[in-house]
């Protein structure tokens, strides 16, 4: 197998992809249809979390600051949870590159989604390879005219349903949806419609294979997550080798297997020849391995010259992953990060609680000198509730045995908690001077639920006159 090449090996003409059958066009087009359908169909789905509460399932509400999935509410306190979930989302990147190099790219990528999309909206409306070709050859006509306006209607049509099934994430979507229809759309939901509709326009219908070799890193960074054991898409040089055209019924004998037909140069969505070996424009979709085993099958030879093979494999290799392809150290070191985040990440929303209680004590000043010789400590506590319904909760400090305890504007030490939101209080502590400081602990308990949460603080025993 050849080194992998330091330029993209793809020419700047326009890539026209050939339309092939086979088990990689089946597995892409069954992760199409499942994306678009999660994106389009995911706003719409519904979660009663109970009145007062939105009831879309899947829902970034940028309004009221939460994040809503399912039965998950986040505040943004608690947005470490999505910063996990991207490491994770990483981490399981880097281990799937590992593994089988650019499957990602080559299959679940939304710039590969969207690009098989308008792809075969194109051969829908145009033809297949040499027709598409063709017609861009042929001068302007009614007949070319009109394929080029319905083609590009389709792609803008799959852009808008883009971009407004995005923005129906960060708005109620039946709402939002009204709000269209009726032309009373605010301007910033029009607006992130139509940049996402146009993004996607450009990238998928305008910028195809560009994006991938020249807008991405990812192709630049894969090089350091693969090693020889990686299972990447190649062709076999040994079976293959020397390459020459064939006719039905010929025998093979004393030559290569590859009848140098071009088919899996026009398959492939970024226009390179997978016999040159391992390159960066390569995405690892297989379409050229589909190629490949229709014209092994039509002259009646094995299939797999074009397939999955490590990187670096001997001579007549097997295309089979060896033993060392899931027991490398890079791949074991992938699996335990990614496990011990998911335990992190379990074990923290195990603890996550209902109310929490933070208590900031005052700079300026820290303490304040009495007429009557004691020491008087302000505190900023906040209390955050996470139920959607208010709280009366009984205020407890420890550590002031004998001292004072009030809550600014108010008799006595119960707090009520706002449902669903942070409430601030002001609470002063009064006690006899100190020679210096002494840790204080204050707790607010819910007597109905059981609910408690506690904080820690300090009171300065000499005060500022």
């Amino acid at each position: 197998m050849t080194e992998q090449s330091s330029a993209p090996a793809v020419a700047t003409a326009k890539v026209y992809p050939r339309k092939v059958s086979g088990a990689h066009r089946r597995w892409k087009t069954a992760v199409l249809v499942l994306t678009l359908a999660a994106l389009c169909l995911g706003p719409w789905l519904r979660w009663d979390r109970g009145p007062g509460a939105p009831d879309q399932a899947f829902l970034f509400d940028f309004v009221a600051m939460r994040g809503y999935f399912l039965g998950i509410e986040l505040w943004p306190q608690e947005f470490y949870f999505l910063t996990g979930l991207l490491v994770a989302a990483a981490v399981a990147l880097f281990l799937v590159t590992a593994l089988l190099g650019r499957i990602w790219c080559g299959f679940a990528c939304p710039q590969t989604v969207w690009t098989d999309l308008f792809v075969w909206i194109e051969q829908a409306v145009e033809g297949d390879r040499h027709a598409r070709m063709k017609l861009d050859a042929q001068p302007l006509s009614l007949a070319k005219a009109v394929k080029k306006t319905v083609k590009h209607l389709a792609w803008a049509g799959g852009s808008l349903l883009t971009g407004v099934s995005f923005v129906f994430y960060f708005a109620d979507a039946p709402t939002a949806f009204a709000a269209l229809v009726r032309a009373e759309a605010s301007g910033a939901l029009t607006g992130f419609i139509a940049l996402f509709s146009l993004s996607t326009y450009v990238m998928a219908g305008w910028g195809r294979e560009q994006v991938c070799i020249y807008m991405c890193p990812w192709p630049r960074i894969q090089g350091a997550m693969i090693d020889q054991h990686s299972l990447i898409v190649a062709y076999d040089e040994v079976r293959g080798e020397g390459r020459s055209h064939a006719k039905l019924g010929q025998s093979f004998a004393g030559r290569g297997h590859c009848v140098d037909c071009g088919i899996c140069v026009q398959a492939c969505p970024t226009g390179i020849d997978i016999r040159d070996g391992m390159q960066m424009a390569c995405i690892g979709c297989g379409l050229c391995a589909d190629a490949c085993d229709g014209v092994m099958t039509r002259f009646g030879l094995p299939a797999h010259l074009v397939g999955w093979r490590a990187l670096f494999s001997p001579p007549g290799a097997a295309a089979a992953p060896s033993a060392r392809w899931f027991r490398r150290p890079r791949v074991v070191a992938y699996a335990l990060i990614l496990l011990a985040i998911g335990i992190v990440m379990a074990v923290a929303g195990g603890q996550r609680r209902m109310l929490v209680l933070a208590v900031q004590h005052d700079r300026s000043p820290v303490a304040v000198a009495l007429a009557d010789g004691s020491v008087r400590n302000d505190y900023t506590v906040k209390i955050t509730n996470h139920l959607r319904r208010s709280r009366v909760l009984r205020l407890a400090v420890s550590g002031v045995e004998g001292g004072e305890v009030h809550v600014v504007g108010q008799e006595g030490t119960a707090l009520v908690a706002a449902a669903d939101s942070v409430t601030t209080f002001r609470v002063s502590i009064r006690m006899a001077p100190l020679p210096g400081t002494v840790a204080v602990g204050l707790k607010v308990v819910d007597p109905a639920s059981g609910d408690q949460a506690g904080s820690s603080t300090m009171f300065i025993g000499e005060g500022l006159r």
